[in-house]
């Protein structure tokens, strides 16, 4: 009978499942910045999408076309996001977390002017600290295409926060 040497299948397997973890495109293990980054990334553009069409059903009108922009932008990105970790070994959460499930319930429960002006400020506050996400994973990221997915969306951000402020500016909804 043949016996079967385990430690030497040992040696081979286990470099081979460790160099199985999340790696960037350059080889090198994702690092807890990029991980971070496509943790709330995720969890920001999926709350954008879920309070996007909450606002297409309940906003007034102004207030439906940001939604309906939130829709389209944001599902555009987070598409990209999920695709990009995916490919780097680090797969992007597919639902929001317990903060943004928060604000969408008490979204929910608002009607009228009341809804309006809650989701403008909850717009302003999600996408200045969005922006203060993709600037930090820009300037301190490690991956390259995690950098770019990052700096290629900036500008969209930035018009997202002009469009909420204008908006708020208008209804007189000033934080």
């Amino acid at each position: 009978m043949k016996r079967t040497n385990f430690a030497a299948i040992a040696f081979c397997v286990v470099p081979f499942l460790a160099s199985a973890q999340t790696m960037t495109s350059s080889g090198a293990a994702l690092s807890v910045q990029d991980k971070m980054f496509i943790q709330n990334a995720a969890y920001a553009g999926l709350a954008e999408v879920s309070d996007g069409s909450l606002a297409e059903r309940k906003g007034s009108s102004t207030v439906k076309t940001i939604g309906t922009r939130m829709v389209t932008d944001h599902t555009k990105v987070n598409d990209q996001l999920a695709a990009l970790s995916k490919q780097l070994g680090d797969r992007a959460p597919t639902m929001t977390d317990a903060t943004h499930l928060k604000m969408h319930a008490e979204l929910t429960n608002l009607s009228g002017s009341a809804f309006d002006a809650k989701y403008l400020k909850d717009e302003l506050l999600g996408h200045e600290k969005t922006i203060a996400l993709f600037k930090t994973e820009v300037r301190d990221g490690g991956d390259i295409q995690l950098k770019t997915l990052a700096s290629n969306t900036l500008p969209t951000l930035q018009m997202h926060l002009n469009m909420i402020q204008a908006a708020m500016k208008s209804s007189g909804n000033t934080m």
